[in-house]
């Protein structure tokens, strides 16, 4: 575009020396279309640069949300593993009413918590290990730790109220005292709700996804 305007600028020059009808003429319309060629130019690669930047912006912003979007993905998986060991414990806790005490077996109740627990720790290990993906910005950044903050805090009260009902059911124990127990354990030490929504929507509205 530029050497188009290069070459027309050449040939009206030619032109205007040509018809012009005194030399202080020419040099007036040289001049203004040196202004205007020169403010067209301008124009011109000051809008190749923004578009240089705008692709650049793009290619950064697609980049963070792929990053993000694995890190979602992964952290995801995690949830899933809390939510199905929290759905198991209330299995073990409501399968308790539906025994009678001759029928109730205290070492199956303890071995079903305790392997619970340690499926419960091993994930409580992994979600300690998460960490905030280096790719995104700053505030981005500090949405991702705060999710995981929140998720370890939750993991922590549901470990917690898993190990002191599998403590509980130790045998010898009977039924009703068991469900006793259990009962007291899930109001004191049940984990609130694990509320991330915020956040997460957040940094993707701030990543157009």
């Amino acid at each position: 575009m530029i050497y188009l305007l290069l070459i027309a600028a050449t040939f009206a020059r030619a032109l205007l020396y040509k018809f012009s009808p005194t030399p202080k003429t020419f040099i007036i319309i040289c001049t203004l279309l040196v202004f205007v060629f020169g403010a067209s130019a301008f124009i011109r690669v000051q809008q190749l640069e923004q578009e240089q930047i705008t692709r650049a912006q793009l290619e950064e912003l697609q980049e963070q949300q792929k990053i993000f979007g694995e890190w979602y993905a992964a952290y995801q998986k995690h949830i899933d593993r809390l939510d199905r060991n929290w759905q198991s414990f209330h299995n073990i806790v409501d399968g308790l009413n539906s025994v009678d005490a001759q029928n109730f077996n205290a070492e199956a109740t303890h071995a079903r918590l305790n392997d619970l627990e340690q499926e419960t720790l091993d994930e409580q290990i992994k979600i300690y290990m998460l960490i905030t993906p280096q790719g995104l910005g700053n505030e981005n950044r500090a949405l991702v730790e705060a999710v995981i903050q929140k998720t370890q805090r939750y993991v922590d009260a549901q470990m917690r109220t898993i190990s002191l009902s599998e403590d509980a059911a130790v045998p010898p124990v009977d039924l009703e005292t068991l469900k006793l127990r259990l009962h007291d354990i899930m109001i004191r030490e049940s984990p609130e709700g694990l509320f991330t929504a915020q956040e997460i929507s957040a940094i993707r509205a701030a990543l157009g996804d």
